[in-house]
């Protein structure tokens, strides 16, 4: 399961919302029928919980110009898994997520369909329900949140084998909002998602970062240089900084790690190979 998390520090409750409930991708099963999960609010119609929403900011303790007022959040699943999710999973998950996510918060959650995958849009409050504390995620809290509930996921629902995913440093998301709701529209790869799985194959192909520098130039992909070190490459006219893309100096200085370890590892072998022929030797001549 993928988690996005988009803040929002201008009051677009009634837009988000509007676009939860009414748009063409909301998903509805055969006989019509949906699910509009709304947490610690009441009433049916979008008015009624935008002005709670709005009511609740009252409520908030520290007040700023740049306060998160609210957070537009997608769960989504990958397409592969699409014979295998129904309306009732998606909202048992939805139900599981609020819960570890934070249950004194205000929530609306919804289905969603497009392009062979289904997801669910939910909008929450920037602050706890009537405690005016901050809903804000750390960013351990949101790994620790990502890891958990794929964790339920994985033994409440197994057979979303295709939809579980990485989450650890390494697999740090480096998409945007936008760059994914691209993705979910057209169900194409983004120029950045193509060039990062180049460069992964010239990762696994390297065995310093100066060869994986060089597999790059042999790939047809050229790089660019800042402050005397290379920092990027450009692809299909565009820069992109390796650190922006997953591919930190720590990163990179693992090869170099490997690379010396691979070496350290042959003398020894070469050393204990030419100590047994020694001895063999030794041997031979006592005799």
């Amino acid at each position: 399961m993928i988690i996005k998390i988009k803040s929002h520090k201008k009051p677009v409750f009634e837009k988000i919302l509007n676009y939860m409930i009414h748009d063409k991708d909301r998903l509805f099963d055969k006989s019509g029928k949906s699910f509009a999960i709304t947490y610690n609010l009441k009433g049916n119609s979008i008015d009624e919980w935008v002005n709670q929403f709005r009511d609740n900011e009252l409520c908030r303790q520290r007040k700023r110009t740049d306060s998160v007022l609210l957070t537009h959040e997608i769960l989504s699943w990958h397409k592969d898994d699409a014979g295998n999710i129904s309306l009732a999973k998606m909202e048992e998950m939805a139900r599981e997520y609020i819960r570890q996510r934070n249950s004194n918060g205000i929530y609306v959650a919804v289905p969603h369909f497009d392009k062979g995958h289904y997801h669910i849009h939910i909008c929450a409050s920037g602050i706890e329900y009537k405690t005016g504390k901050s809903l804000r995620l750390a960013k351990p809290e949101l790994q620790k949140l990502k890891k958990d509930i794929q964790q339920f996921q994985i033994e409440r629902f197994p057979e979303l084998s295709k939809s579980v995913v990485q989450h650890g440093r390494k697999d740090k998301s480096v998409f945007t909002d936008r760059e994914y709701q691209i993705k979910l529209r057209t169900g194409r790869e983004t120029d950045k998602e193509q060039l990062i799985g180049m460069l992964k194959t010239c990762y696994k192909k390297a065995n310093s970062k100066e060869t994986f520098f060089h597999i790059i130039n042999e790939a047809g992909l050229k790089t660019y240089v800042r402050g005397g070190k290379i920092s990027g490459v450009v692809f299909r006219n565009k820069k992109f900084r390796l650190k922006g893309i997953g591919f930190t100096q720590e990163r990179l200085g693992e090869l170099d790690k490997s690379f010396k370890r691979k070496n350290e590892l042959n003398y020894l072998r070469k050393n204990s190979e030419k100590k047994n022929v020694e001895i063999e030797r030794l041997f031979e001549k006592g005799n």
